[in-house]
């Protein structure tokens, strides 16, 4: 009842109950708990006392309770989708958010289509795990046609309600993604990618021009043009498809491909080039990266 109140008068940036700490133990005191951005004395507030008298709302009283001060540090902020979030299709099989941007004041996110969808199976909404253990219902707007025998992109575009989205970021990153790059012959660079909570890294390993055959959704199918990365942090498999592989430069994030499959056995990821894929499904102009 009296929260704003005490807010005001005690500097706090807001107040609750729980039990209090003393050199960083839990004692078994339950407390008043103000949360403030600083401790200290220059808040410009009346000090914080060691209790507070304690009623009920029936009108019982039972005397003091302890206070306990927590100092936060920062601004909080909403936790909102992005790239390396958890999400599932419209057919209930998981998979990974690959990157997410916002254009024309709309929210998005690129994902592979077998994450979305069955190949020749329409698409309905998908789903989109939040930080809070909520979750976004996303809409196909594009998606590539996984009927062809022979793939050389697996991408869709999903549309999100406006202000979902933490445009061009990815869990775990403090640095947004600022352009796209390409894989060489022979690439040295380090890559990571984001999925399951986790950020993974590998090392480029091989270019493969031809076909190779792969099982989607238990279709046979073949994919060519693509490369294969060998983790060196993390295993790949089920749930990752859909991830955005990049790299850090000083400069910021540069995204190289989107996995969508790969070799369990030898922890190796197969990725087709994001340039490629952003174009299949016409969002590559909302980058401005091309």
């Amino acid at each position: 009842k009296h929260g704003l109140e005490l807010c005001r008068r005690y500097g706090a940036h807001h107040v609750g109950i729980s039990k209090k700490y003393v050199g960083g133990k839990r004692l078994t005191d339950t407390s008043i708990t103000f949360y403030v951005m600083r401790k200290g004395p220059d808040h410009g507030a009346e000090s914080i006392p060691r209790t507070l008298e304690l009623d009920y709302k029936d009108g019982r009283s039972l005397g003091l309770i302890a206070t306990d001060v927590c100092e936060i540090g920062e601004q909080p902020i909403a936790f909102s989708v992005r790239g390396g979030n958890a999400m599932l299709g419209s057919h209930n099989r998981p998979g990974t958010v690959g990157l997410v941007f916002r254009s024309n004041g709309r929210d998005f996110l690129v994902t592979n289509a077998h994450v979305v969808t069955d190949p020749g199976v329409v698409p309905g909404l998908v789903s989109v795990r939040l930080p809070n253990g909520g979750s976004a219902m996303g809409r196909v707007i594009t998606i590539n046609d996984l009927t062809p025998q022979v793939l050389t992109s697996d991408a869709a575009c999903v549309e999100l309600a406006a202000g979902t989205v933490s445009s061009r970021m990815f869990r775990g990153i403090e640095i947004a993604m600022t352009g796209v790059s390409d894989f060489t012959l022979n690439d040295t660079r380090k890559f990571l990618f984001v999925s399951k909570e986790f950020i993974h890294a590998a090392r480029w390993s091989a270019m493969v021009p031809g076909r190779a055959e792969i099982t989607i959704a238990g279709q046979q199918k073949f994919c060519m043009n693509f490369h294969k990365l060998r983790l060196t942090h993390g295993s790949v498999g089920e749930g990752n498809s859909g991830s955005v592989v990049f790299c850090e430069t000083q400069a910021g994030l540069l995204a190289v491909g989107l996995l969508f499959g790969g070799v369990s056995s030898l922890n190796e990821a197969w990725v087709f080039p994001i340039r490629r894929c952003l174009e299949s499904v016409g969002v590559s102009a909302a980058f401005n990266l091309m």
